[in-house]
Order: C-alpha cells, then sequence, then structure tokens
C-alpha cells in the first residue's frame, strides 16, 4: 500500500544516480512510497574537477531498473540542473512520459576537496561558480521548471529542496565551506520565497538541511577527519553522536511530499543528528 499524497502521483528526483546518495535513496523511497520517478542525474564530471563524482548514466540505468521491478514505471534523464534548456526539456520528457509532475525533489548539489573545499582566499573561480551553480542555481532552474508544469497541469503540488547544517547560523568558521554554506544558505530563502509565491496554487515548498549523512560524496571528508583522529570526538559534540544515513534523509523527504505534511510549506527541517537544536 502505498503513501497518501504519493501513491499514483508523478515524482522528478534530480541528483539520483550515484549509488548511496541522497537523491538516489529518496527515488527509490517514492517509488516505495508508490511513485512512479523521472531520475535526473548529469552522468559526467565538472571540467575542471574531472576526478570529482557524479551519478553516471550506468548507475541512472541500474536506479531505473531497480525502480522498474518494484512494478512502478521509471525513466532515467541525463542533464545538467544548470542548463535552462535541458531542465524545461527534462520536465517535458517526464510529463509526456509519465504524466503530470506532482512531486519535484531538488536533491542535485556537492561539493569536494579538489572542487569547492578551500579557503575563501584559495578557492578558484572555477570551483566557486560550480559550487553555486549547482547547488543554488540548479535548485532555482529545477523548482521554477518544476512549478511552471504544476500549475498548468491545475493538481497542485509538493518542492522539496537540499539546503545542509553548513548554512545554519553559527555551523561555521575556518572549515572551507564557504562557497558551499553560502548557497545552501541562499537555497533556504530561495525555498522560503518559492513557498510564498506557490502556496495559492496548491504548491507546498520546503526544504531539508542534512548535516553530516554517509554518502559518497561526504567520504573525502570523513576520511580526512579518520585519518586525523577527528571523528569520534567531532563527532561527540552531536546528541545522537552518529553519521546519519541517506535513508533517513529520503524518509523526511517522503514526509514531506505525502499528505502528511499538507500545513507544512516554507520551512526548512533540521536533520543533523542535533548538531543543530532547534
Amino acid at each position: 500500500m502505498g503513501r497518501p499524497g504519493i501513491e499514483g502521483r508523478v515524482a522528478l528526483v534530480t541528483g539520483a544516480g550515484r549509488r548511496g546518495s541522497i537523491g538516489r535513496a529518496t527515488a527509490l523511497r517514492l517509488a516505495e512510497d508508490g511513485a512512479d520517478v523521472a531520475c535526473l542525474d548529469l552522468g559526467r564530471p565538472p571540467e575542471h574537477a574531472p576526478d570529482y563524482g557524479v551519478g553516471s548514466e550506468s548507475e541512472l540505468d541500474e536506479l531505473v531498473a531497480e525502480i522498474r521491478a518494484t512494478g512502478r514505471r521509471a525513466i532515467g534523464i541525463t542533464a545538467d540542473v544548470t542548463n535552462w534548456g535541458q531542465m524545461h526539456d527534462a520536465v517535458d520528457r517526464t510529463r509526456d512520459e509519465l504524466g503530470p509532475i506532482s512531486l519535484c525533489c531538488a536533491m542535485a548539489g556537492g561539493v569536494g576537496f579538489g572542487n569547492g573545499i578551500a579557503p575563501l582566499l584559495k578557492l578558484t573561480e572555477d570551483e566557486w561558480d560550480w559550487v553555486v551553480d549547482v547547488n543554488l542555481k540548479g535548485t532555482w532552474i529545477t523548482a521554477r521548471a518544476a512549478a511552471a508544469s504544476m500549475i498548468a497541469a491545475g493538481l497542485g503540488g509538493r518542492i522539496v529542496t537540499v539546503a545542509s547544517s553548513t548554512a545554519l547560523a553559527g555551523a561555521n568558521g575556518e572549515t572551507g565551506m564557504a562557497a558551499y554554506a553560502a548557497a545552501k544558505a541562499g537555497v533556504i530563502v530561495l525555498t522560503q520565497n518559492f513557498a510564498s509565491e506557490l502556496g495559492k496554487f496548491g504548491i507546498n515548498v520546503n526544504a531539508i538541511s542534512p548535516g553530516m549523512i554517509r554518502t559518497q560524496a561526504s567520504q573525502p571528508v570523513r576520511d580526512r577527519l579518520e585519518n586525523r583522529g577527528d571523528l569520534t570526538e567531532w563527532l561527540s559534540r552531536f546528541p545522537l553522536r552518529r553519521i546519519g544515513e541517506p535513508w533517513e534523509m529520503a524518509a523526511i523527504v517522503s514526509f514531506l511530499c505525502s499528505d502528511d505534511a499538507s500545513y507544512v510549506t516554507g520551512d526548512a527541517i533540521n536533520a543533523t543528528g542535533g548538531q543543530a537544536l532547534g
């Protein structure tokens, strides 16, 4: 049995391809809850950081096959969330092949060593541009394209974005995460404004703000903390004293997409194991 508000709906999930990612966990969770899913990922690393990991086309194909094996419909789309034309084409293809989009989960984003994690005075322009574009501009384009499609269909909907604990007051300092934190803080404000503008169309818009989650993207950061012997001490500062799991984030996204969250909009839910209280 599916989840009310999700069962029988069509979802578009960006950042869905990479194994172990929040986006992939979200696509699988929504399918489990009864949605048909368009799974989107970039399929190639950025030119300035060729070793940076993103969801590949083969991983997208694997995800689509896994969803179809559950009895739900799914398609894989290779597209760049920062590209206006590609994202509008992706929304149109989803509508044409699966039906009107009711759920949009803008999960694509990222940062890493050699691709945005650096002191501000060492950060390159290419790194800055990529981090801000994929995390903030890409979220705007994705949500805008999906919202326009939802309004045209007249069925309302849900949009969920991904911010970060780095965007929260007091979470930063000399972390090397300034570009990412600035972009994710922008995502929270963007989400609030989308919620304000789209509520009259029956569209709820919310964000999740994950802390340290066990993904491939966070692995280099966790490895560095582990190698310095700092990971246990770092985790001990938080009430739950552990790293979060992608499925736990997907569960929150599912809640926000469901009828259970019908009176929630403009919020950013902290999912940090207690790193942020309140």
